[in-house]
C-alpha cells in the first residue's frame, strides 16, 4: 500500500467517525482514551502489512514494527494477527454502520437513503481497498472469526432496512432485504479485484435502483 493510499484509509476512518467514535463504541470497557487510541493506532499501522504480505505471510513482528510497539503493548490489546484483522473488521463494519443510522435521521426520504447508502458503501471500500477485499475473503472463509461478524453485520443491516422500511409500512421478506445486501457485498468485491474494468457510477446507480425498486413499493401479493 502506497502513502498515498494509507492516507486514504486514515482519511476514511476519521470520515466515518474516527477515533471518537471508537470511544464512543467501546465506551469504557478498557479504561482511558489512550487504550483506545493505541488500539486504533495498531489497527491501522497493520492495515498495509497485511495488504502487502497477506495474512498468511504477515507475522506479530511485521506488524510491533509497522505499529512500533514493544511485544507486551501488542499483547495488552491483542491475541495475535488474526485478532488484529478481527479488530480492523469490526471496526471498519460498526462505523459504516453508525453512519448509516446517521444518514437515516438526515436523508429524507427512504430512497434518498437507499441511495446515500450505496454511494457511502462502495466510496468507502474502494478508498480502503485492498484491505476490504482480503478481510471479505477471510469473512467468506468457513471457521474465521470474521465469518461470525459478517454475519452479525448482515443482521444488523437488514434490522436497519427492515425498522425504515416498517416505519414506511412496508413489510418485505427477511430474504430479499438479505439478497440485496449479498448482491452489495459480490459487487464491491467483483470491483475491488478489477476497479478499472468497470464504471464505478455506473455501478451505483444500478445497485441504487435495485434497492429502490425493491424497498420502495409494496411487495406483490401471490
Amino acid at each position: 500500500m502506497t502513502r498515498q493510499e494509507s492516507g486514504a484509509v486514515l482519511a476514511v476512518f476519521e470520515d466515518l467517525g474516527g477515533y471518537g467514535a471508537l470511544a464512543r463504541q467501546e465506551g469504557n470497557a478498557e479504561g482511558p482514551l489512550v487504550n483506545h487510541l493505541q488500539r486504533a493506532n495498531i489497527q491501522l499501522a497493520s492495515i498495509p502489512v497485511f495488504v502487502a504480505r497477506g495474512l498468511a505471510e504477515t507475522t506479530v513482528n511485521d506488524l510491533l514494527a509497522a505499529a512500533k510497539v514493544s511485544r507486551r503493548t501488542f499483547y495488552k490489546y491483542f491475541d495475535g494477527k488474526l485478532d488484529v484483522l478481527e479488530g480492523i473488521y469490526r471496526t471498519a463494519v460498526q462505523l459504516l454502520l453508525m453512519r448509516f443510522r446517521e444518514m437515516r435521521t438526515v436523508a429524507g426520504s427512504s430512497e434518498a437513503w437507499l441511495r446515500a447508502m450505496i454511494e457511502r458503501f462502495f466510496d468507502y471500500h474502494l478508498a480502503v481497498g485492498p484491505i476490504i477485499r482480503l478481510m471479505h475473503e477471510e469473512a467468506l472463509r468457513a471457521g474465521s472469526p470474521l465469518a461470525g461478524h459478517r454475519r452479525e453485520a448482515l443482521r444488523e443491516l437488514q434490522a436497519l432496512l427492515e425498522e425504515r422500511f416498517l416505519a414506511d409500512g412496508l413489510q418485505h421478506a427477511p430474504l430479499t432485504y438479505l439478497a440485496l445486501l449479498w448482491a452489495m457485498e459480490s459487487a464491491s468485491h467483483e470491483l475491488l479485484g478489477d476497479p478499472a474494468g468497470h464504471d464505478i457510477g455506473e455501478v451505483k446507480r444500478v445497485l441504487g435502483d435495485l434497492l429502490v425498486n425493491s424497498l420502495c413499493r409494496s411487495a406483490p401479493q401471490p
